[in-house]
């Protein structure tokens, strides 16, 4: 083979391997512009306020329904750093109103300046009210009974949190005592 027939070859395998290098960056080129000019796909719907999250769907809802426990009357409570029971908690309806009652045994405390506060949660959605301050009747256990001023259905606040609360202080919740949960 001559040195002329050796460039020959040469040319076209470069002129071959050029072509191939071009076709397969056309082929890479139509397949971006197909995919350029693809359908978008839909992005979510963006959600204008939390409210509208906060909303259960009806499967959601069942969901949720089974997970809450609306149904039951009773609850044991458990003072919370030793888990030892306090005492306990009951609720259902009255003359049309929805009711908790609750009797413990709890440490005294200086009733000049601190109180012990109930509160009532609800987990889905998040929110708690407080059934107010916790008085002794004649026997010294600490009791609460609270009745709701409205007809409004309370049974989806299944967790009680009883805290203490000095009375100078904040009106929110203070430090958690005792932990109770009706079903649970």
């Amino acid at each position: 083979m001559g040195q002329k027939q050796h460039k020959k070859i040469v040319r076209v395998s470069s002129a071959v391997g050029s072509v191939g290098v071009v076709i397969v960056l056309f082929l890479v080129f139509i397949i971006a512009v197909k995919w350029f000019r693809a359908e978008p796909i839909p992005e979510e719907e963006v959600v204008s306020s939390i409210v509208d999250v906060l909303k259960p769907d009806p499967i959601s809802q069942a969901v949720i329904d089974g997970a809450i426990d609306t149904v039951s009357r009773d609850a044991e409570l458990y003072w919370k750093s030793s888990n030892a029971r306090v005492g306990s908690a009951s609720r259902g309806e009255k003359d049309g109103k929805y009711y908790v009652e609750m009797k413990m045994t709890l440490p005294e405390i200086d009733r000049e300046v601190h109180y012990y506060q109930v509160w009532l949660l609800r987990r889905l959605p998040y929110e708690f009210f407080s059934l107010g301050e916790m008085t002794t009747d004649e026997d010294g256990y600490f009791v609460i009974e609270w009745q709701a001023p409205d007809t409004e259905d309370y049974s989806g606040y299944g967790h009680i949190i009883v805290t203490v609360n000095a009375y100078d202080g904040d009106a929110g919740p203070g430090t958690h005592k005792v932990i109770g949960e009706f079903g649970g």
